[in-house]
């Protein structure tokens, strides 16, 4: 039996606990600003698009000139055009050597589905006597090479063993992207799932004077690893550098990163500017109208508004507690402004305070009724009139009656509205041009830009960012995507789309399910490029529209590099890759080791100089800066 005393012992220690609880809840809610988009809030630097054209020869900022032998409307002319927009050259697109005139370009690029080599083989081996390095973008037909041994020669090959084989798996050697070797060959019945790489490749054997950068595997006890095919490799041709790649691997993002390894390749050192933003989106969370409620409860047991409570958040903040990551949670008012169920604004202070807490930050997404690749079919009766400016205008709307001071500052779409949408104004004037809580919006993720750019200007004022993954997607041939835009871009933006939780109709949809597959990959692929930093939307929107809008000189004098920028330019974020040699020191900025011979540049000056020295000399080195 407990006595009068120790009963009011414990009664009094309850409520000093009661008390403590309480009080440090309410001491944090009024202590963290969670109603202030922190990251939206600072002044941007360089807002708007600069004008078209590159400065001139009297700014100082030279720009190398790139010739592609193709069109440029195919998914690989978009590609070379999209790498010479991000590493500041000057594009010409011919149909022929012969169309060359005056000053012989830097580099030439070939498709060689769109070449007649019976007539243009001589001059491309002219090209290269001359001093200017060819890029093979593709192979032409294997009869096309049996008939012609000028181009063989060329390329480097000594012996065409058959017009296809069958590789076990493909193999990148280290030094060529970021990242280090990989080889991308199934051990497993489960790593089957994820070999999506083209393995049937014509077999090509190179001779002397070649160096190979990735090959098909085969069994080494019929086969030499050295008579391996060759996928990517180059020939040293003379007075220049003839590269080949053996596949498509250069159409789509893969290539952005290749070109550039290749471009490190034929030079001493290699220096071009990168983002150095890597974004971890979550798509469709919170959901603030419970449209989908029966389907939830009958899943989860719960309301919609518990169910991501109680189950969804703490294992996503988790998540992201582990991985440092910094999320943007694209909160979604309402599928469809025809259904019944209505948004609950008093469920966004909670996230907003919660997403404070781990360093995220929220934004919008416009996904709507018929508007997602996943939509499900008969969820809705009436929705399938809406519009994206109809979306647009419903949201803000509804945030524009919340008694909060939250400015969004990123907004998301599946697919970004196409003239077909009938917009009563542009993209650009609706969000940028906007009011209210909306009327911030100065940037833009979307998985699908149709033939837009990964990385660019949607009108004057707000930059667009491409998803580059999804995080409950992984193969091989993603795993190389993103060692080629980690390479080319210090960039990613990998979505988490909770969409199908919200709506599950199978037992691979429910959250329990979906989140072990995301935290799987997350933490063992998605967060491997830790030499690059974590960002919310609205701080990658700084450096994306830095990295556009950036022009850059580079020269080298013995030891010496130096990096020009325009004055008063602000922070800029580069990748130095070197041949033997060190970063030993630097004046006007800072660097970081990514791996060996790899750095990353953060110029925080318009002059930076790099000090260099033998690789092997790092650990000995005071540097010529020391005081």
């Amino acid at each position: 039996m407990v006595s009068r005393r120790n009963f009011f012992s414990i009664i009094m220690m309850m409520a000093a606990l009661t008390f403590m609880f309480q009080f440090s809840q309410i001491i944090k809610e009024n202590a963290s600003n969670y109603d202030v988009n922190e990251y939206a809030g600072e002044e941007l630097p360089e807002t708007q698009r600069m004008p078209e054209g590159s400065p001139g020869e009297s700014d100082g900022f030279f720009r190398e000139d790139v010739a592609f032998l193709g069109s440029g409307g195919n998914e690989l002319g978009r590609t070379v055009a999209q790498w010479c927009v991000y590493t500041r050259r000057n594009l010409t697109v011919l149909g022929d050597v012969e169309s060359l005139k005056g000053e012989l370009p830097d580099l030439v690029l070939i498709d060689s589905g769109q070449v007649d080599f019976d007539t243009q083989t001589e001059a491309l081996t002219s090209l290269v006597q001359s001093g200017v390095p060819l890029i093979f973008c593709n192979l032409p037909e294997t009869a096309v090479l049996v008939e012609n041994e000028a181009l063989t020669e060329l390329l480097g090959i000594s012996e065409i063993r058959e017009e296809t084989a069958q590789a076990e798996g493909i193999h990148l050697f280290s030094g060529f992207l970021l990242g280090g070797e990989a080889i991308y060959k199934a051990q497993t019945p489960e790593e089957e799932k994820l070999q999506d790489l083209e393995l049937g490749i014509p077999w090509y054997v190179t001779g002397k004077g070649t160096k190979t950068y990735m090959v098909g595997m085969l069994d080494e006890r019929k086969v030499k690893r050295e008579e391996f095919p060759r996928i990517i490799w180059r020939n040293n041709c003379g007075n220049a550098m003839v590269f080949a790649v053996n596949g498509e691997y250069l159409s789509g993002l893969t290539g952005l990163g290749i070109l550039d390894a290749m471009v490190y390749e034929m030079n001493s050192c290699s220096v071009y500017p990168v983002v150095n933003a890597q974004n971890m989106l979550l798509v469709d969370f919170p959901m603030l109208a419970p449209e989908n409620a029966a389907g939830m409860e009958a899943v989860y047991s719960r309301s919609p508004e518990a169910a991501m409570r109680d189950v969804m958040w703490p294992g996503i903040a988790a998540m992201s507690i582990r991985n440092k990551l910094r999320m943007t949670c694209m909160v979604n008012t309402k599928y469809d402004y025809s259904d019944a169920a209505q948004p609950q604004g008093e469920e966004l202070p909670f996230y907003l305070q919660q997403l404070r807490e781990v360093s995220a930050e929220a934004g919008v997404s416009f996904r709507y009724n018929g508007s997602a690749p996943n939509d499900r079919q008969g969820q809705y009766e009436d929705g399938a009139g809406m519009t994206p400016a109809d979306k647009i205008a419903g949201d803000r709307e509804f945030y524009d009656s919340l008694d909060s001071s939250y400015q969004f500052a990123a907004a998301y779409f599946d697919k970004l509205p196409q003239p077909a949408d009938k917009l009563p104004q542009s993209l650009d004037e609706l969000l940028a041009g906007g009011t209210g809580k909306l009327g911030a919006i100065r940037t833009v993720a979307f998985r699908d830009g149709g033939d837009l750019p990964l990385l660019s200007w949607y009108g004057e004022n707000i930059t667009l960012q491409g998803i580059t993954g999804d995080a409950g997607e992984y193969s091989f041939s993603i795993d190389l995507q993103m060692r080629s835009l980690a390479t080319a871009l210090g960039y990613s933006n990998t979505l988490i789309d909770m969409h199908n939780a919200m709506w599950p109709e199978s037992e691979e949809d429910q959250w329990e399910n979906y989140f072990d597959s995301i935290f799987s990959n997350v933490s063992t692929y998605w967060t491997r490029f830790d030499g690059f930093e974590q960002t919310v939307m609205s701080e990658s929107d700084r450096r994306v529209r830095k990295f556009l809008n950036l022009e850059y000189g580079v020269e080298r004098e013995g030891d010496r590099l130096m990096l020009r920028l325009p004055e008063e330019s602000g922070d800029a974020w580069f990748v130095l890759r070197l041949h033997g040699e060190a970063a030993a020191d630097i004046r006007g900025g800072e660097f970081r080791e990514l791996e060996p011979g790899a750095y990353l540049i953060h110029a925080m000056d318009s002059r930076v100089e790099i000090a260099l020295e033998k690789a092997g000399d790092v650990l000995e080195y005071a540097g010529p800066f020391a005081k």
